[in-house]
């Protein structure tokens, strides 16, 4: 194997005739619980995320030299925002092959500074894996002709939802006392129902659980329905539910004989 000298090593990393090859890909993913406070049921309800590991590299080559970098990367599923990458807890992260460093007396250098290295040994691109990230649910988008309005709804651990549609009943309650019935039970938390139709006819359920306390963040559920069973499905039969059912008409009865 050749052996070169520090000063050599830093000018063969400096010049440009290196070849570059870079690899993404996703290895596993795990169901990570979280506990969310839930004001209808004051009580804590486990929400289940997605969280997705994988791995990139830089191969860099020039002739029998070679130089390579490696990292981790892991998101939330649906949630481009958390990408991270990390070399953490990597046991190579650089490796050297086909030459020896050396100092002045000849003997390796095993700490090389692959921190100084230009960026391009150890720069990756993901778009690739971030744009497979699906954040966003397009319903009845592209329907010449409506006039109906554009929505953007805000999901949690899940794409959010975009859609051509109307509103056609909502229902909430409140973090007030002094209101009476509506009263949510709890102070500074209350919730939100709102049922829409889109232009093509499917129905979007939309629950919000608000909150005013520091450190607590509001919560976002949704469903896309075909009809009003799977509707009562996804919103249950509590007061507040009941509440929006009158207001879209939907029979939320049990007949019987």
């Amino acid at each position: 194997m050749k052996t070169i000298t520090m000063d050599e090593f830093k000018a063969l990393v400096r010049r440009d005739d290196w070849h570059h090859e870079q690899t993404a890909e996703i290895i596993d993913s795990i169901d990570i619980e979280n506990e969310e406070w839930n004001n209808d049921t004051e009580d804590l309800d486990c929400k289940q995320k997605t969280q997705v590991y994988g791995s990139g590299s830089v191969e860099s080559r020039l002739g029998d030299v070679v130089i390579s970098y490696h990292e981790g990367f892991n998101y939330y599923q649906f949630d481009r925002s958390s990408f991270s990458t990390s070399p953490e807890g990597l046991d190579d992260v650089w490796t050297l092959e086909g030459v020896r460093v050396v100092d002045e007396d000849g003997d390796p250098v095993t700490d090389l500074e692959w921190d100084d290295l230009p960026a391009r040994f150890s720069e990756i691109d993901y778009s690739s894996i971030k744009n497979g990230i699906n954040e966003i649910i397009d319903i009845d988008t592209d329907i010449e002709g409506s006039d109906m309005e554009k929505y953007l709804l805000e999901v949690d651990n899940a794409p959010d939802i975009r859609f051509t549609g109307e509103l056609i009943a909502s229902a909430a309650s409140t973090e007030n006392k002094a209101v009476g019935h509506s009263y949510s039970g709890e102070t500074g938390r209350w919730t939100e129902l709102k049922l829409f139709k889109t232009a093509g006819g499917k129905y979007v359920c939309y629950q919000v659980g608000r909150t005013i306390w520091e450190g607590e963040k509001d919560r976002h559920s949704a469903a896309i329905c075909e009809n009003h069973q799977e509707i009562i499905e996804f919103f249950g039969h509590r007061w507040l539910a009941k509440e929006l059912y009158d207001d879209a008409g939907i029979d939320d009865t049990l007949e019987v004989e």
